[in-house]
C-alpha cells in the first residue's frame, strides 16, 4: 500500500468543485470528502495544524499552540523546537517503511519533524534556489519537480504541501477572483501529482486537506499587549493573525471583558487563545494583506479521501459520516500502513 497525504495550504472549502478544482473533484467523485470539511485545531494557523496532521496530537500535548512556541524565555519559530511526541514519520522509520516529504514552506520540515523521513525536500528545511511565490515560498510547480528528484513518487508514506492558495488568500482575500485563478493553478499541481500516481493507482490511497481557511481582514493593527497593561492584567502575548495567545495571563473570562477580544478559549494550564470580531487581526500586520487566519471562524479544512485501494471506500464513509478533525489523519495512516505512534 502507498499512502499519500496532500495538503492545500488555505485552500477554501468554497473553491472545491468542478470548475476551480477538476482534479480534486474527480478525486472526489471516485471516493469521498465531507461537504462542510474538516475541522482545524486552534490556532487556526498552518503549524499548529501541521504537527497535528502528523502526530495525531491536540496542539496541548504536541506544544505548538500559534505558529511560533515558547522556548522559556520567548517565542521562537516553531520550526526551531519542532513537536512533541511521536510523528508518522519517526513511526514510519521505525517499522521499515519508507517515507518522503516535500512541501512548499520549508519550515515545516522542522515544524512536522520531517527530518526523520526518509527523504525530505527542501534539503535541511532551508529555503530551496527554485522558484518562489509572492511570500518567498517554493512555487507550486517547484513543489512538482521535487517529486521527481526526491523520488516521492516510490514512498510508501508521501507527504506533499502545496502553498499557492494561502498566498493568494493573504494578499486578495479568500473570496477574491485572483484566489480562485491561483486555486485553479495549484489544482493543477495536484493534477500533475496524481498524474505520476497512476501507475500504482490500484495499491494507492490519497488523502487531501487543507490545514485552514482565512477570513476577510477588516482592521489591522489590534494591540492586545497594550489592552493587558492598561488594566494591570498580566500575561506574554503573541499575535498570530485573527487570533492571539496569552500566556500566564488572565482567566479566559477576565479575558472576554476587554473590549479587543470577543471569544476565549483555554487551550492549557498556561495558555489561552482570544480573538476579535471578524477580520480584527492582532499586532502589526501590512495593510495591503486582505486575508488571514488564527480565530475559529477559519477551522474548516478541505477533507477529501481517494485512490484506488480496496480501502479507500471505507475510508471515504468514515469521513463522510463525521466531519474528520486534524487529529484524525495520523493514527488512520498508521493503521493503514500497519504500524502505532507512541
Amino acid at each position: 500500500m502507498r499512502v499519500v497525504f496532500v495538503v492545500i495550504d488555505a485552500l477554501p472549502n468554497q473553491w472545491v468543485g468542478p470548475v476551480w478544482t477538476p482534479h480534486l473533484w474527480r478525486l472526489v467523485a471516485e471516493g469521498g470528502w465531507h461537504p462542510e470539511g474538516g475541522r482545524a485545531v486552534l490556532s487556526t494557523a498552518t503549524y499548529p495544524n501541521h504537527a497535528s496532521f502528523v502526530t495525531g496530537r491536540e496542539p496541548a500535548s504536541h506544544g505548538i499552540f500559534v505558529n511560533r512556541v515558547w522556548d522559556g524565555t520567548r517565542f521562537v519559530g516553531s520550526h526551531e523546537v519542532g513537536p512533541a511526541g511521536d510523528t508518522i514519520f519517526a513511526a514510519a522509520s521505525r517499522h521499515g517503511i519508507d517515507s518522503a516529504v516535500v512541501v512548499g514552506d520549508h519550515k515545516l520540515i522542522g515544524v512536522m519533524g520531517a527530518g526523520d523521513a526518509d527523504r525530505h525536500w527542501p534539503p535541511d528545511g532551508r529555503r530551496a534556489d527554485v522558484a518562489l511565490d509572492e511570500f518567498r515560498y517554493a512555487a507550486d510547480s517547484a513543489v512538482v519537480d521535487a517529486l521527481d528528484t526526491t523520488g516521492l513518487i516510490d514512498a510508501e508514506l508521501a507527504f506533499v504541501h502545496f502553498n499557492g492558495p494561502d498566498t493568494a488568500c493573504h494578499m486578495f482575500g479568500p473570496d477574491a477572483p485572483e484566489t480562485g485563478e491561483r486555486v485553479r493553478s495549484t489544482d493543477a499541481a495536484l493534477g500533475a501529482l496524481l498524474e505520476r500516481l497512476a501507475p500504482g493507482w490500484h495499491d494507492t490511497v490519497v488523502m487531501v486537506v487543507s490545514d485552514h481557511d482565512q477570513e476577510t481582514v477588516t482592521r489591522h493593527g489590534v494591540d492586545l499587549a497594550a489592552a493587558l497593561e492598561r488594566r494591570g492584567l498580566p500575561g506574554v502575548v503573541e499575535n498570530d493573525g485573527t487570533a492571539a495567545l496569552v500566556l500566564d495571563g488572565p482567566s479566559a473570562e477576565e479575558l472576554l471583558e476587554l473590549d479587543e477580544v470577543e471569544g476565549a478559549r483555554t487551550l492549557d494550564a498556561r495558555n489561552t487563545l482570544v480573538w476579535g470580531p471578524s477580520g480584527h487581526v492582532f499586532g502589526l500586520w501590512l495593510d495591503e494583506l486582505a486575508g488571514s487566519h488564527g480565530s475559529p471562524r477559519c477551522a474548516t479544512q478541505v477533507a477529501v479521501v481517494g485512490g484506488g485501494h480496496d480501502r479507500v471506500p471505507g475510508l471515504a464513509a468514515a469521513i463522510e459520516t463525521a466531519r474528520p478533525d486534524a487529529t484524525w489523519w495520523a493514527p488512520t495512516i498508521a493503521a493503514l500502513l500497519g504500524f502505532e505512534l507512541s
